[in-house]
């Protein structure tokens, strides 16, 4: 045997903190043990020392490899306990063991004794030697070729484990849908991945950018570990470290990974402009040691493609969830709130809101401008409920808050909590507009039984209640409230039916003058007749015709035929006047100056011989579209006088401002004035006051002699009433002109 590794060897070099390689010595004869251990005193390779294990038989170093699962390399003597021990051994460490790494370098002591090439291939051993060949050099040779092969196969071993591992993570990954949910997950395998705990950070944005471009200033930290783990949500930007925020910056920017003593800057690159960048606190060259280069770029791919999936379904989930003009939520993305809580049995309540007059707002500023008031109001509404579940735009103006249902939110509280948000004006440029906001309610007092569907048709029921009546800024829901909409949609419903279903015709009343009687006007008043002959509630047709938008027809033809039957009456003079009465849904559509030139050219009508009848609540916003209206009316020989007053928003300080040239008093006074003082009290108010502005009186309602006695005595212009006449068709009312005529009247 050449001794030549016996040699000294050169002096021992210090030693790294790095795991040594373990290296066993499988042979029964411990000299060989002793000259190997020689001969490899102060070797290294890439930095790491030979540590030895010993087994002087082929049994002992069985349970060397059962207490060792990380040998690098055995050198195993073939013939020990009998000829074949070796090769014996080798069989079990690859078949029984499963031991597929560590190297494995035959060595046999009798020359020309070797195993079969079959036995070499079938058990993967790297080398075959006798005792005798292996100088210093070639025993060191063999040893570091044998450490390069474990070392390749340890790194496949890892890649594999690594992708396995990765496919798994993946798995789990992939299926988040929010950006949040997707980077957390993201830091939290990576972590599991290199097997221990790092300094982590993900940024990106958290919305799909414009096509070609982003904003630096909306990349924020979307999930973080370690000491970056307070930065979560926040900007990039207020990153304390400026070395790791610089090079975040530009790996983002520049898409190119950035290498720190600190770490590594690993950009997400995407195809949709999703720019990002994963941040890991470990230089690159320990992290591709301990992972594997090919796995952190298949996991840094893996991590772009979900971000850039993410993205997209976060991009989709806003589109169909978060209202583009205020940033609330869509009305899907309130069905799916309510539904979440609804499914936690929690109480509900429903609030549906909308804008008095915005139609009359768009009209003025513009679509853009009133864009923006949405926005604000939105704005607003989060301010007043910071405690919504949720708050949505459900179209045009209208808005639903969702709120928890019980006495923590009262109705009367969340009115006079909007009421009081919405006294300061919204200001958008140089202009400041006042909103006033109407409130339909509706609750769920058990959720479980009700959708969420359903609680929001009862909520604009109830909003529609306030709408139509304009007697508050509120309702809430109450199951006749649905019976009421039932039946106008029914009776819309004959409005808009088969032919000759309902038959409209028009009734006159005379309208007196107080002190001699005679004939000053008649007051139109529509007729609705079903096929059966069955006169239809006009007040109530009406409203069905508000509702259902039928009314500017409704009014068309009302404009039409009366003025063109009144052009035909004979027997009264020049001075009679015809009252008609104005829908305030009517009075708001573009369409009324040419239905009322219409039909006035067709029926050779001048307008100083109409008088318009309009409510009081019409006045309430002060709204301009109204008032251009009357004022049009005015300006053409035409009188406008406000009907019904005394009831709902009465109020003497705005008559002087009015474009109106007189007042009708409500009915429900004269009716009772003779009997009750306040009511009496009341009339002589509004005579009063009336007077004192230089605008005529009309009494509606006059029945008795009693009552005509005290409104002449009173200096009231004109009566009206079942006194004089009920509401009369064409054919009667001419009996009664002549009637009129001949022998006025006198109850005296």
């Amino acid at each position: 045997m050449v001794m030549d590794f016996l040699a000294p060897s050169e002096p021992e070099e210090k030693t790294t903190a790095k795991n040594p390689w373990k290296i066993l010595i499988v042979d029964d004869d411990p000299d060989v043990h002793e000259v190997t251990r020689i001969a490899v005193a102060g070797c290294q390779f890439e930095g790491r020392n030979f540590e030895l294990l010993h087994a002087l038989s082929a049994q002992e170093a069985r349970q060397v490899f059962i207490d060792h699962d990380d040998i690098a390399v055995a050198l195993v003597d073939v013939v020990m306990e009998n000829d074949t021990a070796g090769l014996g051994l080798v069989g079990w460490i690859r078949s029984e063991l499963g031991n597929r790494f560590t190297r494995l370098i035959l060595r046999t002591g009798q020359p020309g004794y070797a195993p079969q090439t079959d036995v070499i291939m079938k058990f993967d051993i790297d080398g075959y030697a006798e005792k005798a060949e292996l100088s210093r050099t070639k025993l060191i040779t063999a040893i570091v070729a044998a450490l390069r092969g474990y070392k390749l196969v340890m790194s496949l071993e890892t890649n594999r484990r690594k992708l396995k591992q990765l496919n798994t993570h993946f798995a789990a990954i992939v299926e988040k849908n929010a950006l949040s949910d997707f980077a957390s997950a993201v830091l939290r395998h990576f972590n599991d991945l290199v097997e221990q705990p790092l300094d982590c950070l993900l940024c990106g944005l958290d919305s799909l950018p414009d096509y070609g471009a982003y904003d630096r200033s909306n990349i924020r930290v979307l999930a973080a570990t370690g000491i970056f783990e307070s930065k979560t949500d926040l900007p990039v930007d207020v990153l304390d470290d400026d070395v790791i925020r610089k090079a975040v910056n530009l790996c983002v920017d520049t898409q190119v990974t950035q290498s720190l003593a600190e770490g590594v800057a690993l950009p997400l690159v995407t195809r949709n402009g999703m720019t990002g960048a994963l941040f890991v606190g470990m230089p690159l060259k320990q992290l591709e040691e301990l992972v594997g280069s090919e796995v952190i770029q298949l996991f840094v791919s893996n991590v772009s493609l979900g971000y850039e999936k993410t993205g997209l379904l976060e991009h989709i989930r806003d589109l169909a969830y978060v209202d583009r003009v205020t940033g609330l939520s869509t009305f899907s993305g309130f069905i799916e709130t309510f539904q979440r809580y609804a499914a936690a049995s929690t109480p509900l309540l429903v609030v549906h809101s909308d804008i008095q007059r915005f139609r009359v707002i768009v009209d003025g500023i513009g679509d853009d401008q009133a864009a923006a008031v949405l926005k604000k109001t939105g704005h607003r509404l989060s301010q007043i409920f910071p405690d919504a579940l949720t708050i949505a735009r459900k179209e045009k103006d209208e808005f639903l808050i969702l709120l928890k249902g019980g006495g923590a939110n009262r109705v009367q509280d969340i009115v006079a909590r909007v009421e009081d948000a919405f006294q300061d004006p919204i200001t958008l440029d140089d202009n400041q507009m006042t909103l006033r906001m109407r409130l339909g309610f509706a609750t769920a007092e058990e959720v479980l039984s009700q959708e969420a569907e359903q609680l929001v048709r009862f909520a604009s029921i109830a909003l529609n209640d306030v709408r139509q009546k304009g007697l508050t800024n509120h309702a809430v829901f109450h199951p006749l409230m649905q019976e009421a909409a039932f039946e106008r949609l029914r009776l819309a419903s004959l409005l808009t039916g088969a032919a000759n279903q309902t038959e409209f015709f028009m009734h006159y009343q005379p309208i007196m003058q107080a002190q001699d009687e005679k004939i000053a006007s008649f007051e139109a008043l529509m007729r609705f007749r079903s096929q059966s002959g069955n006169f239809l509630n006009t007040a109530r047709m009406i409203e069905a015709a508000e509702a259902s938008g039928q009314i500017s027809e409704v009014g068309a033809w009302m404009f039409k035929t009366a003025f063109s039957e009144f052009s035909k009456f004979s027997g009264i003079s020049d001075t009679v006047r015809l009252n008609v009465n104005l829908s305030p849904r009517q009075v708001q559509t573009n369409r009324i100056y040419k239905d009322i030139e219409d039909a006035v050219s067709s029926a050779e009508l001048p307008l100083h011989r109409l008088v318009f009848e309009v409510t009081e609540g019409l006045f309430l916003s002060n709204d301009q579209v109204t008032l251009s209206l009357l004022t049009w009316l005015r300006n053409k020989g035409a009188r406008v006088v406000i009907d019904d007053f005394g009831t709902g928003y009465s109020s003497f300080s705005y008559l002087r401002k009015l474009p109106v040239d007189g007042i009708k008093i409500d009915r429900s006074f004269i009716m009772n004035m003779d009997q009750d003082a306040d009511a009496l009290a009341v009339v002589k108010s509004i005579i009063a006051v009336a007077q004192a502005l230089d605008l005529s009186v009309t009494a509606e309602g006059v029945e008795t002699a009693a009552q005509r006695k005290i409104m002449r005595e009173l200096h009231c212009d004109y009566l009206q009433g079942y006194l004089y006449s009920k509401p009369l068709g064409e054919d009667d009312l001419a009996g009664f002109i002549q009637e009129a005529g001949s022998r006025g009247f006198s109850f005296d």
